[in-house]
């Protein structure tokens, strides 16, 4: 429990050992970091199996981004595309911005690290912004269909009607968007309640 608390509680202890000057020039900072990084050596490992979701979303928006295969919302496969890709990138940045924290800890004095720490949190804060905008529209295509979608094709002909959506592809959307919905949700409310405990050590 004590290595867990660790992370979590690193940049306060470091301003700790600082001057009440440099502390006001670097709590934004410290702020900054806290909010992004993984909280915990269990999180960074779940950070790490969470990595295969977007890379599934990314693989199954590349299979099926022939239009005929979702005539009725061709843009869901573009959505799945991008928010993997970005998601895998977000997700890397989290890894290597918690990783540069722990070892801050080793070298406090060390400005380069401090540096990187805080480009890499904006960086994971600029794409958590974009990912929230492209959920958004992910969103509107999906559910938007969701009472006309079509699942049934003519299998002799090869024919796809303009109501038609491959029955697994627009289901994995679908449930896709939902859990990026519930991690967003649990993730917000766990480094509030993380940082407010921190704040009242």
């Amino acid at each position: 429990m004590r290595k867990e608390d660790e992370l979590g509680t690193l940049l306060v202890d470091r301003s700790k050992q600082r001057p009440s000057n440099e502390n006001q020039s670097t709590s934004w900072v410290q702020t900054l970091a806290g909010s992004v990084v993984a909280p915990s050596t269990l999180s960074l490992v779940i950070f790490f199996l969470l990595l295969f979701i977007p890379i599934t979303a990314l693989v199954i928006g590349i299979y099926y981004h022939d239009p005929r295969y979702c005539p009725i919302e061709p843009r869901l496969s573009i959505f799945l595309i991008v928010n993997g890709s970005v998601s895998i990138g977000w997700i890397l940045l989290i890894i290597f911005a918690t990783i540069l924290t722990i070892m801050t800890a080793k070298y406090p004095n060390s400005s380069a690290l401090a540096t990187l720490v805080i480009v890499f949190s904006g960086f994971v804060i600029l794409l958590l912004i974009f990912l929230i905008i492209w959920l958004i529209f992910g969103s509107i295509w999906t559910f938007n269909v969701y009472y006309w979608v079509n699942y049934y094709y003519d299998a002799r002909t090869n024919f796809y009607p303009y109501d038609y959506c491959q029955p697994e592809f627009y289901r994995f959307t679908f449930v896709y968007l939902i859990f990026s919905y519930v991690f967003m949700f649990f993730q917000c409310a766990y480094h509030c309640f993380n940082n407010k405990l921190v704040s009242t050590e």
